[in-house]
């Protein structure tokens, strides 16, 4: 369930990341945005960083209820709201996006390659995570030479939600995707496109969330923060 979820919140957020958005050094989304398809609902990190942007994407994409609001300030990225699968079990969450990829002038997507920085692992602090926790998730492209369709995304998820507060460290081989559908089984360092933290909602019930993730650095093989 969470690839087709992951899907969506990509594909809506493809080619966007180079449009006008707020640089401000706090900044919130509307409380009625499902996706960075409108600047608006997109914010850019105003220290350097590997985050060239962030902003919320939820089932209301598809028709669905949740809500989420993005808030940033300098090394801080929170989003708050409800998930709730709805009166027809079909809703399925909401994400939080830090896209790690850039355009090129031709609206092409250019992903990071963290190979050729010596990356071997993200390390990230959780806030306040909500009861069915926070699922950590990597997309990447699945080919060099496709950029631009959703269908070209693939999303690896963590083994686990994270549950309780505090830092995480994660080496990149840890993003799995048991998806027989697709060709690629591991993440390829050289294609990344962004990290995600999803929010599942419980059945039948709305639940209220509100979580912060900082601190966010990739590391090398011996530990050493990666600078952009």
């Amino acid at each position: 369930m969470t690839k087709n979820i992951s899907r969506i919140a990509i594909a809506v957020a493809l080619g966007l990341a180079g449009a006008c958005s707020s640089t401000d050094h706090d900044q919130r989304t509307d409380a009625t945005c499902v996706s960075p398809a409108e600047a608006r609902c997109r914010i850019v990190p105003a220290e350097p960083s590997f985050v060239r942007w962030t902003g919320p994407v939820t089932d209301g994409v598809a028709g669905g209820v949740s809500t989420a609001v993005v808030e940033y300030t300098p090394g801080r990225f929170c989003m708050s709201g409800t998930v709730d699968s709805g009166p027809g079990g079909s809703g399925w969450g909401a994400i939080l996006l830090l896209g790690l990829d850039e355009l090129d002038a031709t609206n092409m997507i250019i992903p990071l390659d963290v190979s050729a920085r010596g990356i071997t692992h993200v390390r990230f602090t959780i806030e306040d995570p909500p009861l069915t926790g926070v699922l950590p998730q990597m997309s990447e492209l699945e080919t060099a030479d496709c950029r631009t369709a959703p269908d070209c995304l693939a999303t690896f998820d963590a083994t686990a939600s994270v549950i309780d507060p505090g830092p995480v460290t994660m080496a990149l081989t840890e993003f799995a995707r048991p998806d027989a559908g697709h060709p690629n089984t591991t993440l390829d360092p050289t294609l990344i496109d962004s990290l995600q933290f999803y929010v599942s909602p419980l059945p039948g019930m709305a639940l209220s969330y509100d979580f912060c993730v900082r601190d966010f650095a990739f590391l090398d093989d011996s530990g050493r923060e990666v600078t952009p």
